[in-house]
């Protein structure tokens, strides 16, 4: 009888200790982990099959920062994908080159949407990234591509290493910082001449539409627009809409800090409200 009893408590006490470790070794996930485990668990509860995560948005602009939390919540979401793929950076980035991205980071899921429009990428994660008490508040985002809907939505204090402090005010390496911009050091922002907004000609949508697109673009020394880049889009067809008008804009160039005519990079945004 006391034998049977002693080996009942040791083995009570050693699932105990084991159950210890499992619940130690949960409390010790970094954050990021446990981000990723809850997205992965929503992603495959709406059966999405392929998903792309964009760049988080930093504090301050701090684009250097929104990357590399963006690639290590991408590595972890990786290891706890079992039912969907997680799109490579490296193909992503392909897919918004197509696109005339200006980078990869988003902040709205209609852009994140017109973005892969034309892929095989069901479902988009946009992060952002703010202060919170000596650390960092990480949110991710899920969208379903089709429509833009949110599929998902959760947040977390990642402590702010001495690696993550380092990239805090830093940005990314721009594909147009060889162009001044418009307004600043010296050089004057060009005048609209003639920049009709466009107008909806397509089919009726039956909903009332109404938003913006956002895009940056070099005004070159003749006034006209050259190296559209998108910064906010719109689906039904708007996005290539906005771009066709500015295209034919005419502006009066800016000058330099010399007098002298200069191209320059501006962010201009069209309107649209129409039922």
């Amino acid at each position: 009888m006391r034998s049977d009893f002693s080996n009942t408590v040791r083995v009570s006490l050693r699932a105990l200790v084991a159950l210890s470790v499992c619940l130690a070794a949960f409390a010790q996930e970094p954050p990021l982990d446990d981000l990723a485990h809850r997205m992965a668990d929503s992603l495959t509860q709406s059966k999405q099959k392929s998903v792309a995560v964009f760049a988080f948005l930093g504090p301050d602009d701090a684009e250097a920062l929104g990357q590399k939390l963006a690639g290590d919540f991408q590595m972890a979401l990786a290891k706890s994908a079992h039912s969907f793929r997680v799109e490579e950076r490296s193909q992503l980035l392909e897919i918004l080159g197509r696109t005339s991205a200006l980078s990869a980071s988003v902040d709205d899921a209609d852009t994140a949407a017109w973005f892969l429009r034309n892929s095989d990428v069901n479902a988009a994660i946009l992060g952002s990234v703010s202060n919170d008490n000596g650390g960092l508040r990480v949110r991710v985002q899920a969208f379903r591509v089709r429509d833009a809907d949110p599929i998902a939505d959760f947040a977390a204090t990642v402590p702010l290493t001495d690696e993550l402090k380092q990239l805090v005010g830093r940005s990314a390496p721009r594909e147009f910082a060889n162009w001044p911009r418009g307004g600043k050091n010296g050089y004057s922002s060009p005048a609209c001449v003639s920049c009709p907004q466009p107008q909806y000609t397509g089919r009726p949508l039956g909903r009332v539409v109404e938003g913006t697109v956002q895009l940056d673009i070099t005004v070159d020394e003749n006034g006209r627009a050259r190296h559209i880049r998108i910064k906010k889009a719109m689906l039904d067809g708007l996005t290539e809409m906005a771009i066709a008008a500015v295209q034919k804009w005419k502006f009066k160039p800016a000058t330099g800090p010399d007098g002298k005519v200069a191209a320059v990079r501006e962010i201009v945004t069209l309107s649209f409200h129409f039922y």
